[in-house]
């Protein structure tokens, strides 16, 4: 390892989260980690436990491994010294109090992707594009850099972006301001992916429509999705 990234490792140990110092142990002794040890350990979202380590500027190399069961899962190693962000040093920065409820004056009590209705505490405030690839800042910031996001939606955020090329290679800001995750109403791009995604939950006396629809794709041995294509070309 060259000796100008294990110096900042260093310094990162001293102020980093458990699960990332867990994370960064386990590669300075083994070489390097995967998702199964990881939530083997008792880190449910291992993407997160990672992102803690980026959020700090340690850069990691991902890797698809297959688990022990054969399923594709993501690999870690450390990276080069000069891919080292030592303005990420610290990691994330508090959320000024206020900003939740900008956000909230600005679009309700909804989630952006979803959006679906929730109370107030199941939203967290998400950066549009990447703190591994914004950084943050301290003080004011800029609602329009922002949005409310449901956690399972900000879960499936942080596994799309964790696996992105931007995120593992180019770092480019116009890239995440056009993808998906950033704008899910004005996009081009699904992690570099030409895709469109729309999520459509069904709620209360609704959920017997779905039931109608799973009902009518099943006895066309189709999926719900693939049905509900066919009926949207038709």
């Amino acid at each position: 390892m060259e000796q100008e990234l294990r110096d900042y490792i260093d310094e990162v140990l001293g102020v980093c989260t458990s699960r990332a110092r867990f994370v960064i142990n386990y590669i300075l002794e083994h070489g390097a980690i995967d998702s199964e040890i990881i939530r083997i350990e008792g880190y449910v979202h291992g993407a997160r436990a990672v992102g803690d380590v980026r959020d700090n500027g340690i850069p990691l190399n991902t890797q698809n491994v297959k688990s022990s069961d054969g399923k594709t899962i993501a690999r870690y190693t450390f990276g080069l010294a000069q891919d080292i962000k030592r303005h990420k040093f610290g990691g994330r920065v508090n959320f000024p109090k206020s900003l939740k409820g900008q956000l909230l004056n600005r679009d309700g009590a909804y989630c952006a992707v979803s959006k679906m209705a929730l109370p107030e505490d199941e939203l967290t405030i998400d950066h549009r594009v990447p703190y591994y690839i914004s950084g943050d800042i301290n003080g004011v910031r800029n609602p329009a850099d922002f949005m409310l996001l449901s956690k399972s939606m900000q879960r499936s955020k942080s596994w799309d972006c964790e696996h992105c090329p931007n995120i593992t290679s180019l770092f480019d800001m116009d890239t995440c301001s056009t993808c998906y995750w950033a704008h899910p109403d004005n996009y081009t791009h699904v992690a570099m992916k030409r895709m469109r995604r729309i999520n459509i939950t069904w709620v209360e006396d609704e959920v017997d429509q779905f039931e109608r629809l799973e009902a009518d794709s099943r006895s066309q041995n189709l999926s719900i999705q693939d049905y509900l294509k066919r009926i949207a070309s038709e």
